[in-house]
């Protein structure tokens, strides 16, 4: 066990050894904010995302229109790869205290409602 043998071998000297493992699993982290000031929408917060996205289903329920002439290849994390729909640019994104802009990519069939990436955590 390397962990064992990590913690059994100290230096002379050194101070014994913390070792910090993380959990089996943790909860997704969801928030709900008023996207295109149309209504609360589930956003999955999800940090391995490089891009925010949504289904086609529920862009077209908050009415939010997408450029088809910028698309890019997803892949899931199943690996299967698909072709996005196009791009919803400059989408508010209202938290209450705090209103965002986000360029959303629209997504054929999209396990989730939004998917809050990369982009979100450097503007938040």
């Amino acid at each position: 066990d390397p962990v064992l043998q990590y913690l059994e071998t100290p230096k002379d000297g050194d101070k014994p050894r913390r070792v910090v493992v993380a959990r089996e699993s943790e909860s997704l982290r969801t928030v709900y904010p008023v996207v295109g000031g149309r209504g609360r929408v589930e956003c999955l917060h999800d940090s391995g995302s490089q891009v925010v996205s949504t289904s086609k289903a529920r862009a077209m329920e908050l009415g939010l229109s997408w450029d088809p002439s910028v698309v890019i290849y997803m892949q899931s994390a199943n690996g299967q790869v698909e072709k996005s729909l196009g791009i919803c640019c400059d989408v508010p994104f209202d938290f209450g205290h705090m209103t965002v802009y986000l360029q959303v990519h629209v997504i054929e069939n999209h396990a989730y409602d939004i998917l809050l990436g990369r982009p979100f955590d450097v503007v938040t």
